[in-house]
């Protein structure tokens, strides 16, 4: 009997959480979330380039990378392969690393694995 009234107890406090939005909300914040354009963080293509000379063979690379990013189903798997190639440069390993390991862009590869881009 004890155990059917915890129960009971925490039906209520679900009721009475949904009763105030709250899970309704949580559930709208999760939908409007799968519903986004994904986003990629911002990578300035101009800055890599830069660092390089001119006849850098990485130019292409960032190019590619950068495309990549820009599309409306990007792959994961391409644009890790590309921020591998891009992080064996010496002039660009601390700018590529950076960004790569920020939250904002790991949760951008976390999102196109989960959603299966």
């Amino acid at each position: 009997m004890r155990y059917m009234n915890e129960k009971n107890d925490v039906r209520d406090g679900v009721l009475d959480a949904d009763a105030t939005g709250m899970i309704a909300g949580e559930e709208l914040i999760t939908q409007a979330e799968t519903m986004l354009p994904l986003e990629h963080p911002a990578l300035a293509p101009g800055d890599l380039h830069a660092s390089l000379p001119p006849e850098h063979p990485a130019h292409a690379t960032i190019d590619e990378l950068h495309a990549e990013l820009g599309k409306s189903a990007p792959d994961r798997r391409s644009i890790e392969a590309h921020v591998g190639r891009l992080r064996s440069v010496p002039e660009l390993e601390a700018a590529i690393a950076t960004w790569w390991e920020s939250p904002p862009t790991q949760r951008f590869i976390a999102n196109l694995s989960q959603i299966g881009l």
